[in-house]
């Protein structure tokens, strides 16, 4: 099956920029140009999202059976079967950060978060979790809540140890952080799958040759090059 890695999508514009007549002392990072292909990605995606269009799978990273840990909540009394807590009077929590999703206005970027088997727990906004317990009906419902980048799990909990989460991450190496349990490798390297559709991976490339290096093509495939700027043809190896 044919995809697009982000070494790749590096190396295409190493040789685009390597191929034209340009002259600077000033050499240009390989690192640099990850970063404007992952600015640009969550460019290209927040528009087309914004619009309210569905979300391509392409788009998405998995990351299973995130691991959940207890820990400590401060600056509040236990309460006799208060939902939020264990019986040591802690919460559960994911055990890293998550990668941050791209900041949609209609939309979360996380498109499930759940439990590995399947079941999706909804995601509320924090402040709503303060007032869960209250609720005449489903005061024991298993949600989920962000803050500071961690995933928070309220409600009747006994049982849960891991979450399978899916989002549009903002930078997707970020994902490398985290360790595939059915492979021992890492859910993302730069030789993976880059999470963006084939076909937008050359406005990728456009955008960062023109608006980035002032170097003009007319058309995303056009392999005639021309520059109005200086451009390194030096490359920093990352």
């Amino acid at each position: 099956m044919e995809f697009v890695s982000l070494n790749t999508i590096i190396n295409d514009l190493l040789l685009i920029i390597r191929g034209s007549r340009i002259a600077s002392s000033e050499p240009i990072s390989e690192r640099q140009l990850e970063n404007w292909v992952h600015q640009y990605r969550a460019l290209l995606l927040t528009r087309e999202l914004d619009k309210d269009r569905y979300a391509n799978p392409d788009y998405i990273q998995e990351i299973t059976f995130l691991e959940l840990s207890e820990v400590p909540i401060e600056g509040t009394e236990l309460k006799e079967n208060y939902p939020y807590y264990s019986s040591t009077g802690n919460i559960l929590r994911s055990l890293l950060p998550v990668p941050k999703t791209v900041d949609l206005n209609f939309k979360s970027g996380f498109t499930y978060i759940g439990t590995p088997d399947g079941k999706e727990l909804q995601l509320i906004p924090e402040g709503r979790s303060k007032w869960q317990e209250f609720r005449k009906y489903t005061p024991n419902d298993v949600m989920v809540f962000l803050k500071n980048r961690y995933l928070y799990l309220i409600g009747n909990t006994f049982g849960h140890s891991h979450l399978t989460v899916r989002g549009i991450f903002e930078t997707p190496p970020e994902v490398a952080r985290f360790i595939n349990p059915a492979t021992s490798k890492p859910y993302f390297d730069a030789d993976s799958k880059y999470p963006m559709p084939i076909e937008l991976i050359p406005a990728i490339k456009q955008l960062i040759l023109e608006k980035e290096l002032n170097i003009i093509v007319s058309t995303p495939n056009d392999s005639k090059i021309d520059s109005s700027h200086g451009v390194s043809q030096q490359v920093e190896r990352a």
